[in-house]
């Protein structure tokens, strides 16, 4: 299956070809705000390179967030018009859950001793106003499996909850550091490259998508601000499916 995927939650643009699990093309770099000025182009440019007609792509995968309110609704805009003229499978992708399976090995590399071995772990991404976004995976069985909802929390609030350990990483590291060392029960690394990545939204979108697909007229970011998004909870959250 040739599978397009990529996210714009971050300052990031993050775009990738693959056909199932394997890639075939990648490109990832620091944009800053100009997603809406380069999606495009780039996805073309990709797509070329592999001799691509966009027509031959049987699914896409994009990144649903939380992250940027804009870049969030350029890649929601895109994938749906993609989808109205190509027909292909939509497959949307809660951003945490690509962070998380791309950084095992990062925190291998990046952490000596036991936080290499650590059992929990958790993005901290800075949703602003004092709150963060985050959601705890256990990785004990191997493949991260997620054991809480999407959450938008203050720091308190999440540090007082915690029963074991857990390890954050993410670009509210640094800003609530102090918090995260009052806490007994929180690990953390400020120099991991935590940003979510397109072939792990490709991989996992390719996995759903052998399950099910999404609606891509009815298909909406992840903002978990209550104003403007929808919250993923209940027993799918809990039990890790996406």
């Amino acid at each position: 299956m040739k599978i397009l995927a990529f996210d714009t939650s971050t300052k990031f643009l993050s775009i990738a070809c693959l056909e199932d699990d394997s890639v075939k093309a990648a490109f990832h770099e620091d944009v800053g705000i100009r997603h809406s000025e380069i999606l495009i182009p780039t996805i073309k440019e990709t797509v070329e390179r592999l001799n691509w007609p966009l027509a031959e792509v049987e699914l896409l995968c994009v990144g649903l967030g939380p992250g940027s309110f804009t870049g969030l609704r350029i890649a929601i805009a895109t994938v749906k018009g993609l989808a109205a003229v190509l027909h292909n499978k939509v497959a949307g992708v809660p951003t945490m859950d690509a962070i998380v399976a791309g950084l095992p090995s990062a925190i291998a590399e990046g952490c000596p001793g036991k936080r290499a071995n650590l059992r929990r772990l958790a993005p901290f991404l800075d949703a602003r106003k004092g709150k963060i976004y985050t959601c705890i995976y256990d990785r004990s069985g191997g493949e991260p499996q997620r054991i809480t909802d999407y959450l938008l929390v203050t720091v308190d609030e999440l540090l007082d909850n915690l029963k074991e350990e857990v390890f954050f990483f993410g670009d509210a590291v640094a800003k609530y550091k102090k918090k995260l060392d009052f806490c007994p029960l929180a690990l953390y690394a400020e120099d991991i490259d935590w940003y979510p990545r397109a072939v792990e939204i490709g991989r996992i979108g390719f996995r759903r998508s052998l399950r099910t697909a999404d609606d891509p007229e009815t298909i909406d970011p992840l903002y978990l601000h209550a104003k403007e998004c929808n919250i993923i909870t209940g027993t799918d959250a809990k039990q890790g499916k996406v």
